[in-house]
C-alpha cells in the first residue's frame, strides 16, 4: 500500500452501522459500501482501512474522526 494513498473527506459520505457480525461500513463518493477493518500493529497506533480494488487504503484524519464520532454516537444512543 502506498503511504499517499488514503480516503479523504472528499471521497467519503457517511457511515453506515451494521452493529454485531456485520461491522461497520463507509459509503463513498462511488455509491458504494465498504466495511472498515482495524489493525492495530504490535507496538504502534491503530489505524483504519478499507478493502478496496484488491488494496488497503487507510482511512486519512478527517475521515477517522468522522468514523468513529458516528460510532461512538451508534454506541451511546443505539441509534
Amino acid at each position: 500500500m502506498e503511504e499517499s494513498e488514503k480516503i479523504t473527506h472528499e471521497e467519503y459520505v457517511l457511515t453506515n452501522l451494521h452493529p454485531g457480525d456485520w461491522g461497520y461500513y463507509i459509503r463513498l463518493k462511488d455509491n458504494k459500501e465498504y466495511q472498515v477493518y482495524i489493525r492495530k500493529p504490535r507496538g504502534q497506533k491503530q489505524y483504519y482501512f478499507i478493502k478496496k480494488d484488491g488494496k488497503e487504503i487507510r482511512l486519512d484524519k478527517d475521515v477517522e474522526k468522522c468514523f468513529l464520532s458516528s460510532v461512538r454516537e451508534y454506541e451511546r444512543y443505539g441509534i
